[in-house]
């Protein structure tokens, strides 16, 4: 049975009277006042839940919708689509086991300890089932978002829940990307750089970068080991669903409730798209867009304009850029590859990688060098502005070169350029020698 705030309030009504829904709404508007953040359906559960008033009938429970979990809640009932499983592991002494369930008003993660973490292990529950989760607990976690939390008296089997959607619905695409908090994504990696230890909070542990396709965009997502047991488990080409990571300054970051689970091998092609050549370098480097995303390619010769699929391929991390290097490619004949929308200058976040924008040249500075530990290099700094807003900006090397013959008041478009924050919060744009600076044509 699901309940809205209706229902459940009728509910009430029915088995304690009248008395008991006027002390539970003021109850809900004095707790609506104390937090504001919080919905009166939520404030009606925990209200309600503290009065006593849901208490369970028989063996009929209300059960919730994850969407509208609060912290604070007891005997909770939810029923959802498993999403990830990770466990049992050991975590400060105890035993824990760490799922993810959705139910399509959204997800949420959901940690057994103990027995109960034993009888999910070996319930045999996989990824993909529909659970229902009964006398389970919530509460907020460190960031701020609901958790469960299972112990002896929970229970977490396989049912029948009518109408919920499939995983492929459960988790489509790329959504929207909200700073600090959970995501799930199905994406294929596409490439992994090598190891490297970082020391926290005087702890040494290890990251791997691993660069992912999500239905064609490309994202960083860094793999801390104390996170997964093992980030080797990331097989390139190959389709995962990754569970409860956290999206910080332009890429995804593995959390303590991250769960992996392999779906199926990936072709270059299927992950990657048609690609197009943009650019070419003197140096044998190009600008490639399969349409969502921008590329760096390098080790073949590719025809301008020239539009392919990738037979095989590798991708390779240098600095702060991942390279592919193709193997075999197919030419196609008569298929066409937008670029990637430009991004508006007011919309330019910290952390963006590979992104175009367009605006004039204002306010050019002469011409430099600096020094940096490769040596010396030419650099110049300018504005960009579209109108509406103006970004300080800074090319590098050939870049810097390209713009600096540029007059000033000129619309140009730069293609695969990064934002970064200086010390004053300000927004900065990166050119490096890899993006492409092209100079526009506008009537008279």
């Amino acid at each position: 049975m699901v309940v809205n705030f209706e229902a459940l309030i009728e509910r009430i009504r029915q088995r304690f009277g009248e008395e008991a829904v006027r002390r539970v709404l003021e109850g809900v508007e004095e707790a609506v006042r104390r937090d504001p953040k919080l919905t009166r359906f939520g404030a009606l559960l925990v209200v309600a839940g503290e009065l006593g008033y849901l208490r369970s009938e028989g063996d009929a429970r209300p059960s919730l919708r994850i969407g509208e979990l609060v912290g604070g809640l007891r005997s909770v009932t939810v029923a959802g689509r498993l999403l990830g499983l990770k466990g049992p592991i050991e975590r400060g002494g105890k035993r824990m086991l760490v799922l993810r369930v959705a139910d399509g008003s959204g997800s949420v993660d959901v940690v057994a300890w103990g027995q109960a973490a034993d009888r999910v292990a070996s319930s045999g529950v996989g990824v993909g089932d529909a659970v229902r989760i009964s006398n389970a607990r919530s509460r907020e976690g460190t960031g701020g978002e609901v958790e469960l939390h299972l112990d002896e008296g929970s229970r977490l089997e396989v049912a029948e829940v009518p109408g919920l959607p499939p995983l492929t619905a459960l988790v489509t695409g790329f959504p929207p990307p909200l700073e600090g908090r959970s995501l799930d994504v199905i994406g294929t990696v596409v490439g992994l750089a090598e190891e490297r230890a970082l020391t926290v909070s005087g702890k040494e542990t290890v990251v791997r970068d691993a660069l992912i396709s999500v239905g064609g965009r490309l994202v960083e997502l860094t793999v801390w080991s104390r996170h997964l047991e093992g980030s080797s488990q990331l097989e390139p080409w190959t389709e995962f669903l990754i569970t409860s990571v956290r999206y910080r300054d332009g890429g995804l970051s593995t959390s303590s409730r991250t769960c992996v689970s392999p779906l199926s091998r990936s072709a270059p092609s299927e992950a990657l798209g048609p690609l197009r050549v943009l650019s070419s370098r003197p140096n044998g480097t190009y600008l490639l867009t399969n349409g969502r995303s921008y590329v760096l390619s390098r080790g073949k010769e590719l025809d301008r304009e020239l539009v392919f699929s990738v037979v095989s391929c590798r991708f390779v991390r240098e600095g702060r850029h991942w390279w592919m290097e193709p193997g075999e490619v197919e030419p196609l004949e008569g298929v066409e590859v937008a670029e990637p929308a430009d991004v508006p200058l007011g919309g330019l976040k910290r952390g963006m990688r590979g992104v175009a924008v367009t605006g004039r040249l204002l306010n050019v500075s002469q011409l430099s060098e600096v020094r940096t530990p490769s040596g010396r290099v030419a650099t110049v700094a300018f504005w960009l502005s579209d109108g509406a807003r103006s970004v300080y900006c800074r090319a590098w090397r050939e870049a810097a070169e390209r713009i600096s013959s540029i007059p000033e008041g000129r619309a140009v478009r730069l293609r695969y350029v990064r934002v970064e924050v200086d010390r004053y919060g300000g927004t900065v744009v990166t050119v490096d020698p890899e993006s492409d600076v092209v100079e526009l044509v506008t009537e008279a």
